[in-house]
């Protein structure tokens, strides 16, 4: 890989590694050549950050989506249980079973229009 495709690596409190290597930072006395090609693999350092930062910036924004619908799904869950449990609860105080629903749906139930011709 280039210059540019491998990570630095901190080995000190100011001092950074490149492919094993250290960068050889400017001095007094580094020459005009060097000093430019220093420049050059800088600037790439930071081109590559810059997209990497980007990149990480998309996948939040796209975790923070799937986080958003998650807690929605888990609130819309909370509240049927929260139903379901009233409804079983309202149930039980009124001494209905499993067994009266189905007598219940087998009766007919009255057409409320033939009230209202008689």
């Amino acid at each position: 890989g280039t210059w540019s495709d491998t990570p630095l690596r901190q080995v000190g409190d100011d001092e950074l590694e490149w492919l094993g290597e250290d960068l050889g930072w400017p001095t007094p006395l580094t020459s005009a050549a060097s000093l430019l090609d220093f420049d050059e693999r800088v600037a790439g350092v930071e081109r590559r950050f810059r997209r990497e930062l980007e990149v990480a910036r998309e996948e939040l924004l796209a975790a923070r989506a799937r986080y958003t619908v998650a807690r929605r799904t888990l609130a819309t869950l909370a509240g049927y249980r929260r139903d379901c449990q009233a409804f079983l609860a309202w149930q039980e105080e009124n001494n209905i079973g499993e067994g009266d629903w189905e007598e219940t749906e087998a009766m007919e139930v009255p057409d409320n229009d033939a009230d209202l011709d008689a």
